[in-house]
């Protein structure tokens, strides 16, 4: 079976040199001479300017230089230096590109398979499914995520990668990103029929994070522990040894009731600190708000696959009130059934002002920082993206507005986070390289990846039946 597996790749084009995916047949060498993804210096003119600075502010109509893949200039008109391409942005709302902060892009061929009894629920579905999947899948499936990730306007994706059955299985986040050209972090999970009495693989942890570490492909693309579960033994012998090798740390804690007191059970072990991203948090406590509050760790909420899985409503609004650093993310499109960022932020805003009874609640613009510089704190890169801030990397989002469902009106605010479908999306740039433009993704064959990933998913259904 495996041997024919393999025959069946190599002839969809999936298997390249060295076992890997094949750039090739993916990236088509037709599209990226199309667009120069090597340039790094662009004038965008004219944009609507959401800035998420609070010293540089908003535009009405201003202008944005990028140099080396730089934002050097923010002003009310620039002139385009010798040389520098100008794009023109008029009528258009720029934005900080966006920041999921939780995202298991491995079950991305798994889309909406989360079913309708107990045998076909998400955590038993994904545990069937987990066990065919081998490195070249796991690359597949990330990069099928990342391409509609970037289609949505997301340059920055935290992986929790709970598939992890060995470092390669990991690894293959890494090359995925790399290769489509966003920013990242991949925390090194667990997998599912994982035994209870397996140690974490602290051996694969270290010699991927040498790995990364001495090579220029995985610039800003960083290396973090997905934690086993509050109640985990050797919790603390892990949270050190993360730690001691400078790794941020993202654990699922008080999702629902049955977990109730998980968040506590961490503070109360000393464990809680500023390199510490919850997941979920549902079942959150008035007394754990202030544990969170005083410890620094950030928290980042899910609102599609909480509600799709039945844990309850997010506390939006206790969070929101709080001094806790709110963050958002897709979770899996098992769950989701796509990966719009902004419909996130959308609901959140909505379910915040239906709770307080108020239309004036939660304004959009405090939405779209979870996804921006909330984001960015969340994983230690705030100096380097978050916000369009002179010197920071030009990592940028522009939604034009020439469409039926995003054209009139005038408060971008409520447009970017209310209106916008990832279609209004017409250009993507991440480290100041261009990843979409004119509403399409550049560099990368969309129809062949999506061939690729239904045949994977074909082959994977074949396998399991």
């Amino acid at each position: 079976m495996k041997k024919e597996r393999r025959e069946f790749l190599k002839k969809t084009g999936l298997l390249g040199l060295g076992g890997l995916i094949n750039p090739t047949s993916v990236f088509s060498n037709s599209e990226q001479s199309s667009v120069d993804l090597q340039s790094k210096s662009f004038l965008i003119k004219n944009a609507r300017i959401l800035s998420m600075d609070l010293e540089i502010g908003d535009f009405t109509s201003g202008d944005v230089l990028v140099e080396n893949g730089k934002i050097s200039n923010v002003s009310n008109s620039i002139d385009a230096p010798p040389g520098v391409e100008t794009i023109n942005a008029e009528g258009g709302i720029l934005i900080p590109g966006l920041i999921d902060c939780h995202w298991h892009l491995w079950t991305s061929l798994l889309r909406s398979m989360s079913g309708d009894s107990a045998e076909e629920g998400y955590f038993k579905m994904t545990a069937r499914y987990s066990r065919l999947y081998d490195p070249e899948d796991m690359e597949l499936a990330a990069t099928y995520a990342i391409a509609e990730a970037i289609h949505s306007g997301i340059t920055c994706i935290s992986d929790y990668n709970h598939n992890a059955r060995n470092r390669q299985f990991v690894k293959a986040s890494f090359d995925a990103m790399a290769k489509m050209g966003i920013r990242g972090h991949v925390s090194y999970g667990t997998y599912r029929d994982m035994p209870g009495n397996e140690p974490t693989d602290f051996k694969g942890i270290s010699e991927l994070k040498k790995l990364i570490d001495s090579n220029s492909e995985y610039n800003g693309i960083s290396l973090g522990l997905g934690s086993r579960s509050a109640n985990y033994k050797n919790i603390e012998e892990d949270w050190k040894r993360a730690r001691d090798l400078g790794l941020r740390i993202t654990i699922h804690a008080s999702s629902n009731q049955d977990q109730k007191g998980q968040i506590k059970s961490l503070f109360d072990r000393n464990l809680l600190g500023t390199d510490v991203n919850i997941i979920h948090g549902n079942a959150i406590t008035p007394e754990e708000i202030k544990m969170l509050e005083e410890t620094g760790a950030s928290i980042t909420m899910t609102p599609y696959s909480e509600m799709r899985i039945g844990y309850g409503l997010p506390k939006i609004n206790e969070l929101y009130e709080s001094n806790i650093n709110c963050c958002v993310g897709i979770d899996t499109t098992a769950l989701t059934g796509n990966a719009h960022l902004l419909d996130s932020l959308k609901m959140l805003q909505n379910l915040a002002n239906a709770n307080a009874k108020d239309e004036f609640y939660l304004h959009p613009k405090e939405a779209l920082k979870m996804a921006t510089i909330n984001g960015a704190k969340n994983l230690g890169i705030e100096k380097e993206t978050g916000s369009i801030t002179l010197g920071k990397s030009a990592d940028l989002v522009l939604l034009k507005k020439n469409d039926l469902n995003f054209s009139t009106g005038n408060k971008a605010y409520h447009l970017a986070i209310e209106a916008a479908l990832p279609e209004n999306i017409d250009m993507v740039m991440a480290k100041g390289k261009i990843l979409k433009y004119d509403g399409k993704l550049t560099g990368i064959n969309t129809s062949n990846l999506i061939n690729q990933a239904k045949n994977r998913f074909a082959e994977m259904e074949k396998e399991i039946n």
